[in-house]
């Protein structure tokens, strides 16, 4: 029954460290010594290293954008739904002068669905540099 529980906790430790970009032979070398240190003292992995995302903190603390993902997810979900209903109503607004939005033209309906369309690949791009730097750069401590 202690296998089960030990085998949850090594797979949410895995899935937490995987999350903070660390590597995955790093990620494996340090799952393999809790689930092996479990395994051989029959300690509850709750007592022993407390929770997977507090054992997690000692390898690679949370970074900023951990922290802030749910703004960061919504802040990509407005900016695409803005894209494509600026540029799909600015569209429509070229081929029927009669839609209206805002009293704004069609063209600047486009260009703001370019500039909403253009920030979420930055915010991506971004997200996506800073991910790899941060797994480029991680070396396990000490």
């Amino acid at each position: 029954m202690s296998g089960t529980r030990d085998d949850d906790y090594g797979t949410a430790l895995e899935d937490e460290l995987e999350l903070r970009d660390v590597p995955s032979d790093e990620v494996d070398l340090i799952v393999r010594e809790v689930r092996s240190h479990l395994a051989e003292s029959g300690e509850d992995p709750l007592e022993a290293f407390g929770s997977p995302e507090h054992y997690a903190d000692q390898f690679a603390p949370r970074s900023w954008t951990r922290r802030m993902l749910w703004l960061l997810v919504a802040l990509a979900g407005l900016l695409g739904a803005g894209a494509g209903f600026l540029l799909l109503n600015g569209m429509f607004g070229l081929m029927d002068p009669s839609m209206q939005l805002w009293g704004w033209a069609p063209s600047i309906r486009l260009t703001l669905g370019t500039f909403c369309l253009l920030g979420l690949a930055g915010l991506l791009t971004f997200m996506v540099m800073g991910s790899r730097r941060r797994r480029a750069s991680w070396t396990l401590g000490d």
